[in-house]
Formats: C-alpha cells, structure tokens, sequence
C-alpha cells in the first residue's frame, strides 16, 4: 500500500512539474524580443545552416519562411498552445490531461524538426553542449510520462526504465561527443561550440566570463578539453546503468554546468529564447530515476509489466 501510495504521489508530482514546464515555455513566448527579426536570425536560421542533409535543411527554411508570414502572430498561438495545455495537464480531469499531453506531444514533434532540426542528430555535429539531442524531444518525451499507465509506476517500471534510458543517453552524448567526424578534437570547432551562445551584453558578466574561457581553454586545449567531456558523459551514464549512489547528484552537478555556461542558461538573459533549454525535462527525468537509486539493492529486481 505504501509503495502503490508513494507512486501516485510520483506521478502526481510529476504531472504537476511538466504542467509547470510547459507553462514557463508558453510565457517565454511573449518576450518582445520574439517579434523581431533577431528571432529568426539567432533561433531559427542556425540550425537550418549547420550541414543538415538537404531533406531537413528544406524543411527548416520551409519552417522559417512560415514564421516571417506572420511573426506577430505565431508567439501568441504557440503561448496559447502551450500554457493552455498546461493548465489542462495540471489541473483538468484525466480525459482532458490525455488530450492536452497527445497534443503537446505532437507539438514537440512539430518543434524538433522544423525548429531544432531534429537536435542536430543527423548533420554529424550533435553535441550535448548545443542542445543535442533536442529540447522539444525531451519536452515530449517528460510530457509522454504523464499519459502511460499507472501499472507502470505501481511495479516500478517507469523509474527502473527511465534510469537505464538516463544512463545510456549520457553514454551516447559521450560518443557524441568524442566523434572524430564532428571536429571537436580541433580548437576551432570545440571552440566554436561554446561561442555559438548569441550574446548581446544583458547577460551577468559572470556568465560572459565563463563562456569567454571555455572558448579559450577549448581552442588553446582542446584535447584535453573534450576527453575530459567524453570521459565525464560516460561516467554519468556508467553512474547511472549501475545504480550508483551518487549518480543523481553527479547527473545534476554535470547537466547544470552544461546547461549555464555553453548554453549561457538557454540563452534565457538575451530575451530571445523560447525555452529555458534542457534543464527543466533532464530535472524531472533525474528525479523519477532516482527513485530507482534508493530502492533496496539486494531487492532490486527487473520489473516486468503484467496483464491485469
């Protein structure tokens, strides 16, 4: 009774923050900044330029030329869209939190191939420290807990699950990472990397600061650089499959550092970014997996979904 209880207490919780998450991404929609040109240029347009197959690239400028119809108008449908399905999510009652997640799933779809270009997965440069594999991706994929069955919470499927995926993402963003097609064994391109954050002087100089040093210590070291990267995304993932204790701790030390300094904190300060980047879906993924971390060891068993 007890673990059934502390399950739906899980799935509550979790419902409630991706309700939360969502509605942070529909009010980050509304920033003056959106309106302009400098949208387009410093959001849309990248990913569209960075050696994405041609079948993606027509995509994404098909994507582009869509927004400038009406870039007054999209903020406020895309705002409504996303805030409206999170007040569903958070409060509705279970048939209209089942619609609203369907939609916003299919919305994260839409947004990670014709906004991000599908995380950068298929151009060779995907890296964890630009946004790969996609933050509309994982928005879905936090949105998609919301809808599977309860069974799943109840034998502790979910978390066991979601612990094995959080482990093996990390190690593929390791290999990623250490890529020797995608250049980032060269200073230039790991350099690159972290100079890829727009900046245009509102950010805390802080912040300028670090992104100013990762860039030198990419371009003068860059060897050493992303060895330490790779060598630090495999231990994470390792942490994770085995069940360390440490692992969420070491997941959220690692994921912040990524996510504030060659993220610039999703790019939040320059009043363009249309979400706060990765943080908010990796947080919720860590804090279900570590569920599965103070569980029993000599307890822990796979689970297996049964028919009722």
């Amino acid at each position: 009774m007890a673990s059934a209880s502390s399950s739906v207490s899980l799935r509550t919780k979790t419902r409630i923050a991706v309700g939360i998450m969502w509605a942070i991404s529909g009010i980050m929609m509304l920033q003056p900044k959106i309106h302009s040109p400098l949208f387009v240029s410093d959001i849309l347009a990248p990913p569209a330029e960075a050696w994405q197959p041609l079948g993606v690239q027509k995509l994404l400028q098909a994507a582009d030329t869509l927004w400038l119809a009406a870039p007054s108008l999209w903020p406020y449908l895309i705002a409504a869209l996303e805030v409206g399905g999170a007040l569903i999510i958070t409060w509705g009652n279970p048939r209209a939190r089942t619609v609203a997640a369907y939609v916003l799933i299919a919305w994260s779809i839409v947004l990670w191939g014709v906004a991000e270009g599908f995380g950068n997965l298929f151009n060779g440069t995907g890296s964890m420290l630009t946004g790969t594999p996609g933050t509309a991706l994982l928005y879905g994929v936090a949105t998609l807990l919301v809808i599977l069955p309860m069974l799943w919470w109840e034998n502790h499927q979910l978390v066991y699950r979601l612990r094995q995926g959080l482990g093996w993402l990390w190690i593929m963003m390791a290999g990623l990472q250490g890529l020797p097609g995608s250049g980032f064994w060269h200073g230039p391109r790991l350099a690159e990397v972290f100079g890829l954050v727009t900046m245009d002087g509102s950010e805390p100089s802080w912040l300028q600061q670090s992104i100013n040093d990762g860039v030198m210590l990419s371009f003068h070291h860059p060897l050493m650089t992303n060895l330490f990267l790779v060598l630090i995304m495999l231990a994470v993932g390792i942490a994770w499959l085995r069940r360390w204790r440490y692992a969420f701790g070491l997941s959220v030390a690692v994921t912040t550092i990524i996510w504030v300094v060659p993220e610039a904190c999703g790019g939040i300060w320059t009043g363009l970014a249309p979400t706060p980047g990765m943080i908010i879906p990796f947080l919720i993924f860590m804090a279900i997996a570590r569920a599965d971390l103070i569980q029993n060891p000599h307890l822990h068993q796979r689970p297996k979904v049964t028919s009722s």
